[in-house]
């Protein structure tokens, strides 16, 4: 593991299985996630998930570019 912007890079491995699983589960999540950003929720709220839902697309992008 070495620093990276945002925290320190990590290593997983995975299945082709697991990696479409789990792809599966970020495109389902990810626009439940962008509901309840746009629902209203408190603005500080709103940020936090704004900057979580940036870092899940971003491993969603890396995930669909193994295939």
């Amino acid at each position: 593991m070495y620093p990276q912007k945002g925290g320190m890079i990590m290593n997983i491995e995975l299945t082709e299985k697991e990696r479409d699983n789990l792809v599966k589960v970020l495109d389902y999540f990810i626009p439940e996630l962008r509901g309840q950003i746009a629902s209203g929720v408190k603005h500080d709220w709103k940020m936090a998930m704004k900057d979580e839902e940036a870092t899940l697309k971003d491993v969603q992008q890396r995930l669909k570019q193994l295939n």
